[in-house]
Formats: structure tokens, sequence, C-alpha cells
């Protein structure tokens, strides 16, 4: 059985945000705020539409295959530019305990690493990873759970604006970003994005991401009444603790994965592990929107993404680690998971 490289994942929960795994309600509580405040749509059948209820959006989290099923039905109705105009609504209080600690962060820089540590209490959709050119710094916004482009867009639209907008209201109304990058065209939209953003915007890009003027990273809160950070990080160190104990079918399953990375089980051996039928397994994991082929293909794709951004192991030997005989089969299913070849990938996001 091969060897693992084990990677620094930040809380090192959740692999991927598939199927029944705990995911932070917030997002979802303000889309259906938009979608009430709009005359043009209309919250009762986007929950409908993933079979959620608007008591059940008061839970500190949802299971994730239903929120990543309300970002895509956002994606196919309204487009990327409605998640720019959502994420400008983002107030800190929407995130709960974690937001107060961002909130009393003193600098934007201690802000930024405060987000990526504690990065699944504000939803795991995408990693930042961040790199100085020149005078600013640099943030590429890797798409490690391998969800659809248009979803990714509409993801993607809104983060970078809620970032911005939530850091506005922390550290100053005139903190703009030096750039922000998208993958996606929506050129007929630019002059919204770029109100919203308050920088150029690039579209076709060769990575979703933004930047900041590296003098911004030094800027303090705006008033002297927020509090310490260390009075909320025990209770965000709580609600690590609590994701941590949820149990998740689609998480153990991706445990064990991974442990057998290279050699894995067929579903009737996990069905097995479970004590049940493999068609039992296979109606569960239809019911949580996912199956064993899904589950499987984002492992791969995200060790995959982590070898070679990670380390400087072979293409050849990263397709025999995670279980690919022959390496051109891994090549043409890494370009099926993220749309580019392993090469083009390494070569623009290996971290030096």
């Amino acid at each position: 059985m091969n060897k693992v490289v084990q990677f620094n994942t930040g809380s090192g929960y959740n692999l991927s945000v598939l199927g029944d795994q705990p995911y932070p309600s917030f997002e979802l509580r303000n889309i259906v705020r938009y979608f009430d405040q709009s005359p043009f749509h209309d919250s009762a059948e986007l929950l409908t539409h993933i079979s959620v209820d608007k008591e059940q959006l008061n839970e500190a989290f949802l299971p994730a295959f239903k929120v990543l099923g309300a970002l895509k039905y956002c994606s196919q109705h309204l487009g990327p530019v409605a998640g720019a105009q959502i994420g400008s609504t983002y107030q800190v209080n929407d995130l709960g305990v974690f937001g107060y600690a961002v909130a009393s962060s003193q600098t934007v820089q201690l802000a930024l690493e405060l987000a990526d540590k504690y990065n699944s209490l504000i939803g795991n959709l995408l990693k930042r990873e961040s790199e100085f050119e020149a005078d600013t710094l640099v943030c590429k916004l890797y798409n490690v759970q391998n969800i659809d482009n248009e979803t990714l867009s509409f993801f993607v639209a809104l983060g970078v604006s809620a970032r911005i907008h939530i850091a506005r209201s922390i550290f100053g109304d005139d903190l703009n970003y030096a750039s922000v990058a998208f993958t996606f065209n929506d050129e007929k939209n630019r002059e919204l994005y770029e109100s919203l953003y308050g920088c150029e915007v690039e579209f076709n890009a060769e990575f979703n991401g933004y930047s900041l003027h590296a003098k911004d990273l030094a800027r303090r809160v705006t008033d002297g009444n927020h509090a310490s950070d260390a009075q909320y990080l025990p209770y965000c160190n709580e609600l690590l603790d609590t994701l941590k104990q949820k149990n998740s079918m689609v998480n153990e399953i991706q445990q064990i994965l991974v442990s057998c990375a290279g050699d894995y089980p067929d579903i009737e051996m996990l069905a097995s592990a479970f004590n049940i039928s493999s068609r039992t397994l296979r109606r569960q994991l239809s019911n949580l929107g996912t199956s064993y082929q899904k589950v499987l293909n984002k492992v791969r794709c995200q060790l995959s993404i982590e070898y070679l951004t990670r380390t400087r192991i072979s293409i050849e030997d990263i397709s025999n680690l995670i279980g690919f005989s022959d390496v051109t089969n891994f090549r043409h299913a890494f370009k099926k998971w993220v749309g580019k070849t392993p090469s083009f990938y390494r070569k623009t996001y290996q971290i030096q």
C-alpha cells in the first residue's frame, strides 16, 4: 500500500464538502435575506428546491450538500454578478462568534491569518494561498472541492465581495482591493463589479483571486472599542471541536479512502465496514446527493492538488500514489476534474 504524504490543512477537518458534512449556514441565510429583500426573487422556491425550511436556517450548520445545492441554484438562476451583490450585504455579525473574532483583530494581516486558521467556520469550498509580488499581496483561491465552473463563478464573486465589505466595516470604508481576477467572463457587468470591489477586474484570468496593497495589511481597526480576539478564540475552538465530533458518513468514507490512497476499497468492502449492504450504502449516498465514485474522485482530486502544489513528486509518481496505473488516464481525469492539465496546474499554482 502506498504511503500518503500528510499536509497541513488548517483545522484538519473536512477533506471536501460533499454529502452530510456540516457546513456553516450563514451563507444560505444571507442568500435568503437577499431574496426576501428583492421583488424579483422567491426564497421559498429556493428553500423548497433544497428541502430546507426557515427554522433550519437558525442552526449553526447545515448539511453541505444542501448549501452547495443552493449555490448551484443561484448560479443557474442569477449568475455571478448576483453573488457579488449578495456579498456586499454581509456584516460582521453574520459570521457569528468568528465574525467578532475577526473584527477584534488589530490589523488586516491578523484578520487574514485568522480566516485561514478557522477556515472550516466560514466554509471551506476554497483555499487561499498568498505570495507577495512587488508591493501587493496576491491571494489565489484554489477550487479544492472541485465544484463545477458555473457554481464556482457565483461563489467566488460572492466571497470576494463579502471579504472586502466586511473588512471595510472593520478597517475603514476606503479599503479596496488592488485588483481582482476571475476565470469566468462577465464583461457586460464590469462596471458593477468594479464599483463593489473598488478596483479593476480581470476576466478570463488564469486563476480566481484578488490582491491587496501591502501597505493595507498594516491597517488597524477604525476605533479602539474592539475587544481582544483572545476573548472570542476559545469559542471558535469550541465550534471546531463540535465540527470534528459531528458524525458524517461521507467524512468517514473519505478518511478511509485517504488512509488507503492508491489501494482503495470498493463499495462492497466499504459497505461491509458500515455493516450494511452495498445496495443500502449506494441508496444512502444517493440521498445525500453523492455517490461512491464522486467521493473517490474528490479524494483523488484534492490529494492530486496537494501533491502538485506542495511537493516536487513527479506526475508519474502522483498518478501511482492516487491509484492510477496509467499516467495518461490520470492526466485525462485531472483535466476533467479541474479543467487544466497536471503540469499546467503545477506550473501555475505550486507553492514556492
